[in-house]
């Protein structure tokens, strides 16, 4: 995928590292046998630097990052290796792959960490093809992840990071992590990134506790301007909301929206001059119970 880059550490300082500077335990990680770990990098300030994918192969720790967040997080873990026994590389030979089944002839590959529903992941040779990128998106957006530059700048809990596996609470200290772990113990998480639905038209059924499609990808495209990333999402007249991410060719998309609102079943307006389009959003399967009982 063009959209993600992969680095590589290595050294006996590499999970020492990793746990110093990211929101989940590297350490027990390691010591188990998953294949892959999420993961977020944060700023000093608690917001979301880059999220990753973890993949451990021979004696190096792979990171699958977004393409654009890659020479920030170079200079990131630089600036913080000081004298520490880590090689980092930027793997200019590998890339990322997806696909709904198994995947073949990859580097390393398993079940995507955040949730099984977004199907299979890997780092392979480049060359080597997966899925069109289109179809991940789709999929992605249907289940309501975000990724890459859409968490730029976010607060952890806001964006999932906790539900799709990409934070541990019970782990020693980490740059950026007072923000989440007041906002964890303190309750205080009133905004959530979710999956909305894009309508062209009024929708008279409630979709906030909607079950997604079985198979998000036939998700239709609108016949009108697809919303634009930062849209709002209005209610009564009042901005609860705005589209974090937009695809199109479908209408699935994310929206940071108001918990009050995103789960009062009520639809939506999304504000775009000129446009009928409505937003409904709903609760995909990997959704913290306690946020989809409140």
């Amino acid at each position: 995928m063009a959209a993600r880059r992969v680095l590589s550490l290595r050294g006996a300082d590499t999970s020492k590292l990793l746990q110093s500077l990211c929101t989940n335990n590297v350490a027990t990680w390691l010591e188990g046998s998953a294949p892959a770990l999420a993961a977020a990098f944060l700023t000093t300030k608690g917001r979301v630097l880059a999220d990753a994918c973890f993949w451990r192969h021979d004696d190096a720790v792979l990171i699958d990052c977004a393409a654009a967040a890659a020479p920030k997080l170079l200079r990131h873990l630089k600036m913080y290796k000081l004298r520490a026994d880590v090689k980092i590389r930027d793997e200019a030979d590998l890339d990322v792959v997806t696909a709904t089944s198994t995947l073949q002839n990859c580097v390393v590959s398993g079940s995507d960490p955040r949730t099984e529903l977004l199907g299979s992941r890997g780092i392979v040779e480049k060359g080597t093809e997966g899925e069109a990128p289109g179809l991940y998106l789709r999929r992605r957006l249907a289940l309501g992840v975000a990724e890459g530059e859409e968490l730029e700048g976010a607060v952890p809990l806001v964006a999932n990071l906790d539900a799709l596996n990409a934070i541990a609470f019970d782990k020693g200290c980490y740059l950026g992590q007072e923000l989440t772990a007041r906002a964890k113990f303190r309750g205080q998480v009133r905004r959530r990134f979710m999956p909305v639905a894009l309508h062209e038209t009024d929708v008279t059924h409630s979709a906030a506790r909607a079950e997604p499609p079985a198979d998000p990808v036939p998700f239709a495209p609108l016949s009108v301007d697809v919303p634009t990333v930062g849209a709002k999402l209005v209610s009564n007249g009042k901005d609860v909301g705005k589209l974090v991410a937009v695809s199109p060719e479908s209408t699935a998309a994310v929206a940071d929206v108001k918990l009050d609102f995103a789960l009062s079943g009520e639809v939506l307006d999304v504000r775009v001059e000129g446009s009928d389009v409505r937003a409904a959003p709903y609760v995909p399967p990997w959704w913290p119970e306690d946020e989809s009982e409140s």
